[in-house]
């Protein structure tokens, strides 16, 4: 009975060991990347512009992101570089009362955008990301209430736009990954206003 312990033992110390060549020992306290490779995700919006020099300061707009990703390790188990491409819902709101009377007008500014993202990873499955983002606006709309007197159309939104954006990871190793991120423009949504991009985006996501 003892020798049979003793073989089943040693069948699963060898598979365990065989399992986990290719990962760095937890008890070494080092870090362990789920997956590499192809992603997707999506998620929501929370997007909005500064001030600038608009008569107030605009209100976030709630909308959608989707978009796919491709991480590529540098330094294995450690720091990875991820481009993306993500269709984002951006703009923003302006919503006030007049004499009792809510009024709303909205902005829609839609960008196909690519970030390319510096990884580093703090613990096993978690992540800090930061880099540059640079966009393409695809599609543009305007609802404009009759009682709003600000004067802007959305035909004068930029066409491309650049800023940074900064955001955390957390990625099980079922391969799915919780994103949380901000992005903030360095380039005026619209010419003359000095009111700039600023986006929190919230999501899920896969890595095959």
């Amino acid at each position: 009975m003892r020798l049979l312990k003793t073989i089943c033992l040693t069948i699963v110390l060898s598979t365990s060991s065989a399992h986990s060549q290719e990962e760095k020992s937890s008890d070494s306290a080092v870090v362990v990347i789920t997956k590499y490779g192809i992603g997707v995700k999506a998620g929501f919006n929370f997007a909005t512009v500064s001030k600038g020099n608009l008569d107030n300061a605009p209100d976030a707009r709630a909308s959608i992101y989707v978009g796919a990703n491709y991480e590529v390790p540098i330094i294995p188990d450690v720091f990875s570089v991820q481009p993306e491409v993500i269709y984002s819902q951006q703009g923003f709101e302006k919503r006030y009362t007049i004499n009792g009377t809510r009024h709303k007008s909205v902005y829609k500014v839609n960008y196909l955008s690519v970030p390319v993202l510096a990884r580093y990873y703090v613990v096993r499955g978690f992540s800090l990301e930061a880099g540059p983002q640079f966009s393409y606006k695809v599609n543009q709309k305007f609802n404009r209430d009759e009682t709003d007197t600000e004067i802007l159309t959305m035909n004068d939104a930029n066409t491309t736009e650049f800023g940074f954006v900064a955001g955390l990871t957390f990625q099980f190793e079922s391969g799915f990954f919780v994103n949380g991120r901000y992005y903030r423009s360095f380039k005026e949504i619209i010419p003359n206003s000095d009111a700039k991009n600023v986006v929190v985006q919230v999501g899920l996501g896969f890595k095959f």
